[in-house]
């Protein structure tokens, strides 16, 4: 009953405080303050801890778990998440998605690298892409393995992802072990706006990401892989967790490319969480359906990083499958 209630009150706080202001007729510059704002009232795990590094040109926030562990090892040889924030391509931070990837810190026991990368309209495709290929470039510089590294990232973070992915691929680079999609943005030609209202989802409205594409690609072709990852050569990419939640507008983006995935015959999970919202994993630590969602991320990264270090996750019984359909508890 309780957390029925708390996801009646995190909807009811989306669709009062967040959604009105996500898109037009408000400006990116008060969208971005905005957000900032708000990100405070999610909670950052303790025994996390956040430092600001450059990664070449790149500036990032390097998330670190402070908790003891029984696991020595020197930081080359462990596991490490490079997260790529969401926002349409034009807003949010590091810090506005501090608290997901301070939880995924703590809870997979590795560090998570999260690029401050450029921004539309100010800097169009693909200058946000050419950011995280940067900072991808300087991890293994420093001497860790695409086996090492996992890429992640939610929203039009998710797309950066596989847009990053594909660079990857494309200039021979070792190949990241693991990639993770949480509401990935993954079809700018927005098939299903003329087909669903946006009233389900609690978060986005279809004029936002008309205007994130509008913003984004600035005329560029919109079918583009790397704008719209479901239409990629997905050849040996390496395994894939996506989650998306029920309620929202891009579930069928995520569906979407769960299927293409499957052409290429990839190793692929899709899990759709019942009554969820989109990237509803901001709020772990407060609701239980974001820890299950943060569990399962930990074990699909320790399941396929190079490091098997052991992980702290939250307690979850539930056996895992291929595709799968999460209900609330």
């Amino acid at each position: 009953m309780i957390e029925h209630l708390k996801l009646k009150v995190f909807k009811a706080i989306n669709r009062a405080l967040l959604k009105p202001v996500f898109g037009p007729p408000f400006s990116y510059p008060f969208q971005r303050a905005w957000f900032e704002i708000m990100a405070t009232a999610c909670l950052v795990p303790k025994q996390t801890q956040v430092t600001s590094i450059s990664m070449g040109s790149v500036q990032v926030e390097k998330v670190t778990s402070t908790q003891p562990s029984d696991f020595k090892t020197s930081n080359k040889s462990q596991g490490i998440i490079l997260y790529l924030h969401g926002g349409a391509y034009c807003i949010c931070s590091p810090r506005t998605h501090r608290s997901l990837t301070a939880n995924l810190a703590k809870h997979c026991q590795m560090d998570v690298y999260v690029p401050d990368y450029r921004l539309a309209p100010e800097h169009a495709f693909p200058a946000g892409i050419n950011d995280c290929i940067e900072a991808y470039q300087w991890l293994l510089n420093q001497g860790y393995r695409g086996e090492q590294i996992t890429l992640a990232g939610d929203s039009a973070g998710g797309g950066l992802v596989m847009a990053t992915a594909q660079r990857i691929m494309q200039q021979g680079l070792s190949k990241p072990c693991a990639l993770v999609l949480i509401s990935p943005w993954v079809n700018q030609t927005l098939p299903q706006k003329d087909k669903q209202t946006d009233g389900i989802d609690s978060l986005l409205r279809w004029s936002n990401l008309e205007k994130g594409v509008s913003s984004y690609l600035q005329g560029h072709d919109i079918s583009d892989p790397l704008a719209s990852a479901v239409f990629a050569d997905l050849t040996d990419f390496p395994p894939l967790l996506i989650q998306v939640g029920s309620e929202e507008i891009l579930l069928a983006d995520a569906r979407e490319l769960y299927q293409r995935a499957r052409e290429f015959n990839l190793d692929v999970t899709l899990t759709e969480y019942q009554d969820a919202w989109h990237v509803f994993q901001l709020q772990a630590g407060m609701l239980k359906l974001a820890d299950k969602a943060i569990t399962e991320i930990q074990q699909f990264v320790t399941n396929n990083s190079a490091s098997k270090k052991p992980a702290q996750p939250i307690p979850l019984k539930k056996t895992q499958l291929k595709q799968k359909i999460l209900e609330q508890t």
